[in-house]
Protein backbone atom coordinates (compact mmCIF):
# COMPACT_ATOMS: atom_id res chain seq x y z
CA UNK A 1 0.00 0.00 0.00
CA UNK A 2 2.92 2.20 0.75
CA UNK A 3 4.17 1.56 -2.65
CA UNK A 4 1.24 2.43 -4.63
CA UNK A 5 0.34 5.92 -2.17
CA UNK A 6 4.05 6.61 -3.45
CA UNK A 7 3.69 5.91 -6.78
CA UNK A 8 0.21 8.05 -7.30
CA UNK A 9 2.38 10.95 -5.25
CA UNK A 10 4.89 10.67 -8.25
CA UNK A 11 1.98 10.71 -10.76
CA UNK A 12 0.66 13.58 -9.38
CA UNK A 13 4.20 15.38 -8.94
CA UNK A 14 4.65 14.46 -12.40
CA UNK A 15 1.19 16.09 -13.59
CA UNK A 16 2.23 19.02 -11.67
CA UNK A 17 5.92 19.55 -12.87
CA UNK A 18 4.54 19.24 -16.72
CA UNK A 19 1.55 21.74 -16.37
CA UNK A 20 3.60 24.28 -14.28
CA UNK A 21 7.00 24.21 -16.68
CA UNK A 22 6.76 25.49 -20.64
CA UNK A 23 7.91 23.30 -23.02
CA UNK A 24 11.27 25.01 -22.84
CA UNK A 25 11.30 24.14 -19.08
CA UNK A 26 11.89 27.38 -17.60
CA UNK A 27 9.31 27.97 -15.07
CA UNK A 28 7.15 30.62 -15.66
CA UNK A 29 8.10 34.29 -15.76
CA UNK A 30 5.28 35.45 -13.17
CA UNK A 31 6.86 34.82 -9.51
CA UNK A 32 3.28 35.70 -7.93
CA UNK A 33 -0.31 36.22 -8.56
CA UNK A 34 -2.57 39.54 -8.53
CA UNK A 35 -4.43 39.64 -5.51
CA UNK A 36 -7.68 38.95 -7.29
CA UNK A 37 -6.86 35.90 -8.47
CA UNK A 38 -5.12 34.42 -4.88
CA UNK A 39 -8.95 36.12 -3.56
CA UNK A 40 -10.54 33.80 -6.12
CA UNK A 41 -8.56 30.80 -5.46
CA UNK A 42 -9.16 31.18 -1.61
CA UNK A 43 -12.64 31.16 -2.10
CA UNK A 44 -12.88 28.18 -4.45
CA UNK A 45 -11.03 26.87 -1.44
CA UNK A 46 -13.60 27.87 0.95
CA UNK A 47 -16.23 26.71 -1.78
CA UNK A 48 -14.76 22.97 -0.93
CA UNK A 49 -14.71 23.23 2.71
CA UNK A 50 -18.56 24.12 2.16
CA UNK A 51 -19.16 21.04 0.12
CA UNK A 52 -17.95 18.81 2.62
CA UNK A 53 -19.53 20.46 5.63
CA UNK A 54 -23.09 20.24 3.77
CA UNK A 55 -22.07 16.67 2.55
CA UNK A 56 -22.91 17.74 -1.00
CA UNK A 57 -21.47 15.90 -3.77
CA UNK A 58 -23.38 18.23 -6.74
CA UNK A 59 -22.02 20.99 -4.90
CA UNK A 60 -18.48 19.70 -4.79
CA UNK A 61 -18.32 18.61 -8.32
CA UNK A 62 -19.56 21.73 -9.58
CA UNK A 63 -16.13 22.93 -7.89
CA UNK A 64 -14.26 20.87 -11.14
CA UNK A 65 -13.41 21.66 -14.72
CA UNK A 66 -16.55 20.36 -17.02
CA UNK A 67 -13.11 18.19 -18.66
CA UNK A 68 -13.71 14.47 -18.66
CA UNK A 69 -10.23 13.76 -18.11
CA UNK A 70 -10.10 15.32 -14.04
CA UNK A 71 -9.05 13.42 -11.27
CA UNK A 72 -9.24 13.27 -8.02
CA UNK A 73 -6.70 11.02 -5.72
CA UNK A 74 -8.25 9.98 -2.17
CA UNK A 75 -6.53 10.45 0.88
CA UNK A 76 -6.33 6.62 1.09
CA UNK A 77 -4.86 6.62 -2.70
CA UNK A 78 -7.09 5.56 -4.31
CA UNK A 79 -7.33 6.96 -8.16
CA UNK A 80 -11.27 8.45 -9.54
CA UNK A 81 -10.76 9.67 -13.00
CA UNK A 82 -13.71 11.57 -14.09
CA UNK A 83 -17.11 13.02 -12.68
CA UNK A 84 -18.59 9.50 -11.94
CA UNK A 85 -15.87 8.10 -10.38
CA UNK A 86 -15.56 11.30 -8.26
CA UNK A 87 -18.92 11.48 -7.64
CA UNK A 88 -18.87 8.05 -6.25
CA UNK A 89 -16.05 8.80 -4.21
CA UNK A 90 -17.81 11.52 -2.35
CA UNK A 91 -21.04 9.89 -1.95
CA UNK A 92 -19.14 6.92 -0.42
CA UNK A 93 -17.32 9.47 2.35
CA UNK A 94 -20.15 11.54 2.98
CA UNK A 95 -22.09 8.22 3.60
CA UNK A 96 -20.14 7.03 6.13
CA UNK A 97 -19.89 10.47 7.93
CA UNK A 98 -22.56 11.74 10.60
CA UNK A 99 -20.26 15.48 10.50
CA UNK A 100 -17.64 16.97 9.24
CA UNK A 101 -15.93 20.56 8.92
CA UNK A 102 -12.55 22.00 8.13
CA UNK A 103 -10.40 24.79 8.09
CA UNK A 104 -7.04 25.19 6.04
CA UNK A 105 -4.24 25.74 8.35
CA UNK A 106 -1.33 26.34 5.39
CA UNK A 107 -1.85 27.04 1.78
CA UNK A 108 0.34 28.30 -0.99
CA UNK A 109 -1.02 29.11 -4.51
CA UNK A 110 2.07 28.92 -7.19
CA UNK A 111 1.32 30.44 -10.85
CA UNK A 112 1.14 27.64 -13.80
CA UNK A 113 1.69 28.17 -17.63
CA UNK A 114 -2.53 28.63 -17.78
CA UNK A 115 -3.68 27.87 -14.25
CA UNK A 116 -2.63 27.81 -10.64
CA UNK A 117 -1.00 25.30 -8.68
CA UNK A 118 -2.09 25.24 -4.80
CA UNK A 119 -0.72 23.46 -2.41
CA UNK A 120 -1.80 22.77 1.31
CA UNK A 121 -2.93 21.61 4.67
CA UNK A 122 -6.12 21.62 6.14
CA UNK A 123 -7.33 19.73 9.37
CA UNK A 124 -11.35 17.80 9.39
CA UNK A 125 -12.74 18.05 11.98
CA UNK A 126 -15.40 14.83 11.41
CA UNK A 127 -17.76 12.54 13.10
CA UNK A 128 -17.77 8.60 11.56
CA UNK A 129 -21.10 7.10 12.39
CA UNK A 130 -20.77 4.53 14.95
CA UNK A 131 -17.19 6.40 16.31
CA UNK A 132 -15.74 8.77 18.34
CA UNK A 133 -15.38 12.27 16.85
CA UNK A 134 -11.75 12.93 15.06
CA UNK A 135 -9.41 14.74 13.51
CA UNK A 136 -8.08 14.51 10.29
CA UNK A 137 -4.91 16.06 8.92
CA UNK A 138 -4.87 16.78 4.98
CA UNK A 139 -2.56 17.54 2.86
CA UNK A 140 -2.77 18.58 -0.49
CA UNK A 141 -1.70 19.88 -4.02
CA UNK A 142 -4.27 20.83 -6.85
CA UNK A 143 -4.35 22.39 -10.17
CA UNK A 144 -7.03 25.37 -11.15
CA UNK A 145 -7.90 26.95 -14.31
CA UNK A 146 -10.05 29.59 -15.11
CA UNK A 147 -13.13 27.98 -17.16
CA UNK A 148 -16.21 29.83 -18.19
CA UNK A 149 -14.89 32.93 -15.97
CA UNK A 150 -14.59 31.11 -12.63
CA UNK A 151 -11.57 29.07 -11.02
CA UNK A 152 -12.18 25.35 -10.65
CA UNK A 153 -10.43 22.46 -9.86
CA UNK A 154 -8.80 20.23 -13.05
CA UNK A 155 -7.11 17.76 -10.74
CA UNK A 156 -6.82 17.12 -6.85
CA UNK A 157 -4.71 15.18 -4.97
CA UNK A 158 -5.32 15.02 -0.92
CA UNK A 159 -3.36 12.32 1.21
CA UNK A 160 -2.88 11.58 5.17
CA UNK A 161 0.61 12.65 6.36
CA UNK A 162 2.65 9.18 7.65
CA UNK A 163 3.11 9.20 10.99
Amino acid sequence: MQHRSRILLLLALTVIVSVALPNSTRASSRDSLDSQTVAENRDLDQKLLDAHERKDTNMLLGLFSKREDIFFIAPNGTLNTGRDAIRRSYDQFFARLDSIRAEITHVRYLPAQNGVIAVGTVVFHRKVKGLPPDDRTVIWTDFRVKEDGKWVYLFRHAHWPAK
